[in-house]
């Protein structure tokens, strides 16, 4: 049986809050069975017992988990996800002040991963067989196989270091106060070599389900009998056979987005980009344990939002998926 759209967002959302409320318990409860002390870190060298008792008492870390764990759910239900030990904070303050640096980069990323992986998957598609659609098979294995931390600094290494025509690191340049259009410029010189890492990882798993999609389908009989027609082979290809592979495409690229947005750990740490992947990184250095629990629940929360679109899409472009 076909679903209607607002039915199919309706089982989405409906599916989205248990899967949620699985992830919030899980993170909680491992977050809090992880080695470390917040109370250590944040007392310093040499505390006296009181001031340690004391720090537990205010962050409610001396009560037993399943308190804490019951309590936290309490405030999570009002978008209360407590507050940083380190920046004194409200943890939601604190990462959405973060969250338009990861959002410009991972979305900027994946566009270029997209518009450049369809358009490798469909050559490739086209050459099936061929030295075309080895190479481009070859190289999407290795751009998906590159450690990012390894690519992010060979990066570095070449254009910042040796050839000196990109920053190596931040998001704007540090002690000059720049407006208009010289900020904005100074930003996208900024992101070339972050987003050039991300982007060749997923460039190279786009372009292999594109090209796997497109081979099926210009083996279709609609494809065969458009060619027969006299059709042109780019029109056949572009017209006809892309928009029935463009389903599986926009599947993996909303994925891929959902994964980008909660983990871009390693890049934005090695570009030193003040994103939520940098916040994680700080937050598990430091032990903030609410900030690190913060950062997963609003990322898995952005994760579910983005399949969500990604599955309303996929049914607006092909009605049967919503069966």
């Amino acid at each position: 049986m076909t679903m209607s759209l607002p039915g199919l967002v309706l089982n989405r959302v409906l599916l989205g809050i248990p899967t949620l409320l699985i992830i919030v318990t899980a993170t909680f409860v491992l977050i809090r069975l992880a080695p470390g002390d917040p109370a250590l870190i944040l007392a310093g060298d040499a505390p006296t017992p009181e001031f340690l008792a004391a720090i537990n008492e205010r962050y409610g870390l001396d009560r037993p988990i399943l308190e804490q764990l019951l309590i936290f759910l309490g405030q999570a239900i009002r978008f209360d996800l407590g507050t940083s030990i380190y920046y004194q904070q409200p943890v939601v303050d604190v990462v959405l002040q973060r969250a338009p640096a990861t959002i410009i980069l991972t979305a900027s990323a994946i566009l270029v991963a997209a518009l450049a992986g369809v358009i490798f998957g469909v050559w490739a598609a086209r050459h099936k067989g061929t030295n075309i659609d080895a190479g481009v098979g070859l190289a999407s294995l290795l751009g998906y196989s590159l450690p990012a931390f390894w690519l992010g600094q060979l990066l570095i290494l070449l254009f910042a270091v040796q050839l000196n025509v990109l920053p190596a690191g931040g998001m704007t340049t540090a002690r000059i106060q720049l407006s208009g259009a010289a900020y904005y410029l100074d930003v996208a010189k900024h992101m070339v070599l972050p987003v050039l890492t991300l982007a060749t990882f997923e460039l190279g798993l786009i372009a292999r389900f594109t090209r796997t999609a497109m081979v099926e389908a210009l083996g279709r009989d609609y494809v065969l009998v458009a060619r027969a027609k006299g059709g042109r082979m780019n029109y056949v290809v572009w017209k006809h056979a892309f928009p029935n592979a463009i389903v599986t495409t926009i599947t993996i690229v909303g994925l891929e987005f959902g994964v980008l947005l909660g983990g871009a750990v390693v890049t934005e740490t090695v570009f030193s980009w003040p994103g939520i992947g940098r916040l994680f990184y700080d937050a598990i250095l430091r032990r903030d344990f609410p900030l690190l629990t913060g950062c997963f629940i609003l990322s898995s929360i952005a994760v579910i939002v983005i399949n969500l679109i990604t599955d309303l899409l996929c049914a607006i472009l092909d009605p049967r998926t919503r069966r």
